[in-house]
């Protein structure tokens, strides 16, 4: 994927265990619900309003209250959130539905890429919505 976000509505299928750990400094539990806060910070701005944000991580629920308006978070449980994401990222690419993968993982990034599913890096990601509500907040 480019540099840029699209205008064209698109699902993010998030990769939340690795995002979090990247840029969580926190408390695990405390790092998931800033990320979330700030995705519906991100679906504030005009250009991501029609998104929708899938954030999936491993293990069992932990999350009492709902993420907000266009954002799901899903807990794995026991499957791997690797295979649920890529599974869920090539079905909805196959169903014509303009998907993206955002992770830090190298492995399943090339999954991703071999199914046809555009993918964008946590890094990479983090730094086109923040300039998004940077835009927003001005």
């Amino acid at each position: 994927m480019g540099k840029r976000l699209s205008s064209k509505s698109t699902v993010y299928l998030i990769d939340g265990s690795n995002f979090v750990m990247r840029f969580g400094d926190k408390p695990f539990h405390i790092a998931e619900e800033e990320f979330t806060d700030w995705l519906s910070l991100a679906r504030s701005t005009e250009l991501l309003s029609n998104d929708e944000f899938r954030v999936i991580f491993d293990g069992p629920c932990r999350r009492e209250k709902p993420a907000g308006q266009g954002i799901i978070v899903y807990y794995t449980d026991s499957e791997p959130a690797d295979d649920y994401i890529v599974e869920t990222g090539a079905f909805l690419t196959g169903a014509h539905s303009r998907t993206v993968i955002v992770s830090s993982d190298n492995g399943l990034l090339a999954r991703a890429k071999e199914d046809n599913v555009l993918t964008l890096r946590c890094e990479a990601f983090f730094k086109l919505v923040q300039c998004e509500i940077d835009k927003k907040s001005r």
